[in-house]
């Protein structure tokens, strides 16, 4: 049996996505098919290398493209346009793509190496001089106003399961009155931050491709890590004095195949956002605040442990 057709038969054992409506299952699409783009040296669309990573991603793909055969039959069939072309998807092979396909890769960085933070010209030209950053609150990031590549909600997080009996045996207290051959249900879960709180986002990853998802037209590759830690957490010992602080990686959480029910809101993202792995600073305020203003801190230049590159 070849692997895709392993990868449609388990998923006709467990269809998780059979309780998603119409705009649900479409969503999903979009989700999956965009983290698993790569905008390549040669400024062309190119897709993961089928490491461990990238059989993750082609394997829920196959999952995704099962569940529409179920539903409208074979292939094109559900294909409409509003899957990729209801919300602009970036052009990763125009003008601003073209310039920043090679700028990472000939610099030989691995992933993990460095922190990547993008911008325009003249914060990233503040940031490596000055060692400025503006701190938001995790509320910033819900306006509208932001593209697809930053609009998210930090405070919340929500799963929605497909519950078979057995699922739901598990989890009550009654399982004497669950009725035999009950139809699977949907259970909808939802994690919300008990308050705003203050978030800096760096990324681990040197896909070129996030020049275009975050319209930068420049960076500052951050070599040593730890120091940036060091002084950023010093920096905030003033300007956000009584905040508790916290650092690590984001985790990413698939909505439907989520690992555990323990869900850490400021390290937590939906998995669509997965491809910009990023690294989070975060720092809780000491007294409850419904909305948070943003901070600005200079944590002196970065010269030493960075690069400035501007396109």
């Amino acid at each position: 049996m070849q692997l895709h057709e392993m990868w449609r038969q388990s998923y006709r054992n467990y269809p998780y996505c059979r309780h998603l409506s119409e705009p649900e299952l479409k969503q999903r699409f979009r989700d999956v098919f965009l983290n698993f783009l790569r905008l390549t040296p040669k400024a062309q669309i190119g897709l993961p290398d089928m490491d461990a990573e990238g059989a993750k991603w082609m394997e829920l793909w196959t999952h995704v493209l099962e569940e529409m055969a179920h539903r409208y039959g074979p292939f094109p069939n559900g294909m409409t346009r509003d899957i990729l072309h209801d919300v602009p998807i970036p052009d990763f092979v125009g003008e601003l793509g073209r310039k920043c396909a090679h700028v990472l890769a000939s610099r030989g960085l691995s992933p993990n190496q460095a922190f990547i933070k993008f911008g325009k010209p003249a914060h990233m030209t503040a940031l490596i001089e000055q060692g400025a950053i503006r701190v938001q609150s995790a509320s910033y990031y819900g306006d509208a106003a932001h593209n697809g590549a930053v609009k998210d909600d930090e405070l919340s997080l929500s799963l929605s399961l497909r519950m078979t009996r057995d699922d739901i045996l598990k989890v009550v207290r009654n399982p004497q009155d669950v009725p035999d051959g009950i139809a699977d249900q949907r259970l909808d879960v939802s994690y919300r931050s008990e308050r705003d709180y203050w978030l800096y986002c760096v990324t681990n990853s040197i896909e070129p491709r996030l020049f275009v998802d975050f319209e930068a037209t420049a960076c500052v590759i951050i070599k040593d890590r730890s120091a940036f830690s060091r002084r950023l957490k010093l920096a905030t010992t003033g300007g956000l004095s009584g905040a508790k602080f916290d650092e690590g990686n984001a985790l990413y959480i698939d909505p439907l195949l989520p690992s555990s029910g323990q869900i850490n809101i400021p390290f937590s993202k939906h998995f669509r956002y997965a491809y910009q792995r990023e690294f989070r600073f975060v720092w809780w305020p000491g007294e409850r605040v419904e909305k948070l203003s943003h901070v600005d801190l200079k944590i002196g230049p970065l010269g030493d442990i960075a690069e400035l590159v501007l396109l």
